[in-house]
């Protein structure tokens, strides 16, 4: 049966192919989810932990466990016993726990409670010496010798014990070389003497940063000796000296991947359980970046959930495609499969041959389909918005096992597609088959089930569902997390185009033949044989019209939804900031002497640098003083509030740099300054203050750090101004610099600067050192929006996005030609018979730009009309991902027309060169022989 597929896939090769084609993007695209999920976290992952330890100057890898056993053992036999428990439980089940490999391990004994005399007394009252001491495994390769030399690994013939320090321990106890002290325990009697004299001093080594975990805290002041000969000599004979003993471990976090983060997570929580019996000896552990590494499990899961979802659409259609090019297959067969059982062959070897022709392929898919999903990722990566790419350092990506399971999955599920015409046709006999290709065709699966009614009914539950869920946020403020989301909300929309869409070609006919009866007397043959061909074909066109309405309707609504979710996301940073740069000056001041002094009650003078100096930085077009405090106190009658934030600002210039959204505010928010420039005294006020019974035109009065009170006119009242957050800050004012720089004492302002066109950040910051500007915060947007167009959420979600039109496109091709081709062959003879009839190839010709007339721009029409109202609909559903104060300003559907150019003009050069291939293929028509004297 095998030879028999492959020699009836040979035959039948160019739909083969088609199928190949769609199954394999299918498998392509499943693929990417766990590829680029992998590869954009890992990458994350690494950065995330590489910046933890720039700003800590902590190892990121580090895990550290300490136990105190001297506050749970007194009696040496029970510490000797408790250390050995504890040291093999660490050291056996605990680091093969972990699951990764350490680049450096170190172990620190700690004897205390040790003073010392010098054994030779020189003089009548000898000073004692606090003697800590550390014995460390190995931690000779790990320094360098500075003075003297290290400690030999056993005990002189006199039984001293030799020590060495870091250079501050020696300072700090004033311990000579070469000295035998004798050690005594402040809290019991030693069995015997214990020697030991200091015979070198240390320093850690280059690149022994991971070993010396602390620096040289890690001994904690003390005296270092071999570590197994404390243990050897010290601890097994006298283990009550032994207090604290600790093992720090520097795992390599390079090694942390997201295949293996599940298993590194779970080793650590075994670890911190199997450590729970030995709280009694004090034991701590601790791993700082656990809590990081916790989260992107719940982030990996969160970016998984999104790219399938982003997907269904596409795979929606991709399943469409396979179903259709299938059906054909099976159209073509159905003659051969009628004869196959006439002469004896059941249904289920005819179902068989197919399952082995779908197996063939969805094999031939899973090798190729990885690979392109290779390439897939790489355009995520780089995917800057729709359709908009940038340059981006390359995922490191790979072709894990899950990368071919969900490859599995998509070919199998390809596969149950692509044999579902099969399933329908194998009990089909030749009689049959005969008898139902004379009747009239049967009212198709989604139109006798009204499928398209029940898309809209879910889509219109999603809708209501989100409602409710906003009513929740509004009602009680709870973050969008707080809530728990709905994951129908993120499906709805792509439902809503595909019931949307067949419930208009279910109204299709209908529309087709009332225009065809309403111009019956005026129509050209032209016009007449298009709408009685369109009206007469029994639906077979409903393929192609679906796949354009989803194609044009899901690039519409990717494209509004990629642009909302930037513009919101950009938005957001650029009101928070104010304007392109914030930055704070260096501002001397006498505020270290007032301290020194104890004249703390007196208020700082500071001394202001030349503003000019920040008007000539290359590349800033415009610089602003802005001057914020958050402590002033505001008095209406007899009422007070306190707390309050002003904002003073040249309104001149903060109109030049400062960044705001027009239509946040009842008019152009620069009428706002012309009235401040207008009224110098004249202030604007949050509309917290309505509260107060504060209207426009009155007087209010306001001070700070208890200065003169300086009356103010209420000019207006706002919602919204750069910089302010009405949440955050629901009482705020904003007034006029220059009054309260004639009127309070000078303090240091913000700096707010509006980049030139075309500068850089390299261009500006080496002009600021260049000149040696001294700053003490400089917050640049640019930077910051580079940051988050990073994200691997919002990144996922454009790539995805592009992804999706890109592939949408491709397969509407493929089927706009395989549907073209089988019906312009199918009908040489009815054009043979329209020639033989008068009519011109010209006339032929416009008779097939007729049929695409009432076809394929209708379908691109309902797609267009289609993806506008899902994006009115279903785009509002993504400040769900924002808690209420978080929208600042507030959420807004943004739609762009080079959006829409953008896929508009795609979409025209694809049809062209279908056209182009389909007037090819019609002009290579020889009608002549079509009408040949016997032909049917």
């Amino acid at each position: 049966m095998f030879l028999m597929v492959v020699r009836k896939m040979l035959n039948n090769r160019w739909m083969v192919l088609c199928l190949l084609i769609g199954i394999t993007i299918a498998v392509a695209m499943v693929s990417t989810v766990p590829m680029y999920t992998d590869g954009v976290l890992q990458r994350m992952l690494i950065k995330d932990l590489e910046s933890y330890q720039e700003e800590s100057g902590n190892y990121p890898g580090t895990l550290h466990i300490k136990a105190d056993l001297s506050s749970r053992f007194t009696n040496q036999d029970e510490r000797l016993e408790g250390y050995h428990a504890l040291k093999s439980q660490v050291t056996e089940r605990l680091e093969p726990a972990i699951g990764l490999p350490s680049a450096d391990t170190t172990c620190v004994y700690w004897l205390d409670y040790l003073t010392g005399l010098p054994k030779e007394q020189r003089s009548e009252n000898p000073k004692s010496v606090y003697f800590k001491l550390n014995g460390i495994p190995g931690f000779e390769e790990q320094v360098n010798v500075l003075q003297g030399r290290l400690p030999a690994a056993e005990k002189d013939a006199e039984g001293v014990y030799e020590l060495v320090a870091f250079k501050g321990a020696i300072n700090d106890n004033d311990v000579p070389l070469d000295v035998v002290y004798e050690l005594s325990h402040s809290q019991m009697d030693l069995d015997g003497p214990l020697y030991v004299k200091v015979v070198g001093v240390v320093e850690p080594k280059e690149g022994s940063e991971l070993f010396w975990y602390d620096g040289e805290r890690t001994t904690a002041g003390g005296f270092i000796m071999n570590g197994e000969l404390m243990e050897r000599e010290l601890i097994e004979r006298e283990p009550t000296l032994l207090t604290i003993v600790q093992w720090n471990y520097a795992l390599d976090y390079h090694a942390i991947t997201l295949s293996n983060l599940r298993d590194v997570m779970i080793g650590l929580q075994n670890i911190q359980r199997e450590l729970g019996p030995y709280k009694e000896m004090g034991i701590t552990y601790s791993m700082p970046t656990v809590e990081l590494l916790s989260q992107y499990l719940t982030r990996a899961a969160q970016l998984s959930t999104t790219l399938l979802v982003l997907q269904v659409p596409i795979l929606l259609m991709l399943a469409f495609y396979i179903f259709m090019v299938a059906q054909l297959i099976v159209e073509y067969e159905k003659n051969e499969i009628a004869v196959l059982r006439s002469r004896g062959a059941g249904p289920g070897q005819v179902f068989n041959s197919y399952l082995i022709e779908g197996l063939i392929v969805a094999a031939i898919a899973m090798l190729i389909g990885p690979l392109i999903g290779l390439g897939l990722c790489r355009m995520l990566g780089a995917a800057n918005g729709f359709l908009e790419f940038v340059q981006r350092t390359a995922l490191s990506l790979e072709l894990t096992g899950k990368v071919y399971l969900y490859a599995l999955y998509a070919a199998l599920f390809s596969v149950a597609t692509m044999l579902v015409p099969a399933l329908l046709s194998c009990r089909v006999s030749i009689v049959e088959h005969k008898r139902r290709k004379s009747e009239r065709k049967h009212k198709a699966f989604w139109k006798k089930y009204f499928l398209d009614v029940l898309l809209l009914a879910i889509s219109g539950y999603g809708l209501y569902a989100y409602q409710n869920r906003q009513q929740i946020l509004e009602l009680t403020g709870a973050a969008s997390g707080d809530v728990p989301i709905d994951p129908l909300l993120f499906l709805i929309s792509s439902l809503f185009v595909l019931g949307a869409g067949l419930l208009l070609l279910r109204l299709y006919p209908y529309v087709i033949q009332l225009i065809f009866y309403l111009g019956r007397k005026i129509w050209s043959p032209v016009m007449y044989a298009s709408f009685i061909q369109v009206g007469r074909s029994r639906g077979q066109e409903q393929f192609l019209m679906i796949f354009l309405i989803l194609t044009l309707a899901t690039g519409i609504f990717s494209a509004n939804t990629a642009r909302t979710i930037n513009r919101n996301a950009e938005e957001q940073i650029r009101y928070e900031n104010g304007c392109d740069i914030v930055a704070m000056a260096k501002w001397e001041s006498n505020e270290d002497s007032l301290a020194a002094s104890g004249q703390s009650s007196e208020a700082v003078t500071y001394r202001e640098p030349p503003f000019e100096q920040y008007e000539g930085i290359s590349g800033i077009e415009a610089v602003t003083k802005v001057y914020r405090n958050g402590e002033v106190l505001v008095k209406f009658g007899d009422q007070n509030k306190t707390g309050t934030t002003i904002m003073s600002i040249v309104p001149s210039e903060f109109g030049k740099v400062a960044w705001f959204r027009t239509n946040l505010l009842p008019t152009h928010w620069y009428n706002y300054l012309n009235l401040m420039t207008e009224y110098p005294k004249g202030v604007l006020l949050s509309k917290g203050y309505q509260e107060m019974g504060i209207q426009a035109g009155d007087t209010i009065y306001y001070s700070w750090a208890q200065q003169n009170m300086q009356q103010a006119v209420v000019l207006g009242f706002i919602d919204y101004w750069p910089g302010m957050n009405p949440y955050e800050d629901p009482y705020f004012m904003v007034a006029n610099y220059r009054t309260i720089e004639l009127n309070m004492r000078i303090e240091p302002y913000e700096l707010w600067m509006k980049r030139a066109p075309g500068a850089d950040a390299e261009q500006i910051y080496a002009d600021v050192q260049a000149k040696g500007l001294a700053f003490t915060s400089f917050e640049d947007t640019t930077q910051q929006l580079v940051t988050i167009k990073n994200d691997p959420m919002l990144q996922g979600t454009n790539g995805a996005l592009t992804l999706g039109f890109i592939v949408t496109i491709l397969v509407t091709a493929i089927g706009f030609l395989i549907y073209w081709i089988i019906s312009i062959k199918s009908r040489v003879l009815q054009f043979g018979i329209f020639r033989a009839m008068g009519l011109s190839v010209k006339r032929l010709i416009g008779l097939l730009l007729a049929e695409q007339l009432l076809i394929s721009g209708v379908a691109i029409l309902l797609g267009i009309v289609i993806g506008g109202l899902a994006s009115e609909l279903f785009v509002p559903l993504l400040q769900m991902i924002y808690a209420s104060a978080q929208q600042v300003p507030p959420f807004a559907v943004v739609m762009s027309s080079s959006d829409y150019l953008k896929i508009y003009g795609i979409m025209g050069v694809v049809l062209a060169i279908g056209f182009a291939v389909l007037g090819v293929l019609v002009s290579k028509i020889k009608i002549a022989q079509a009408i040949k004297l016997g032909e049917e």
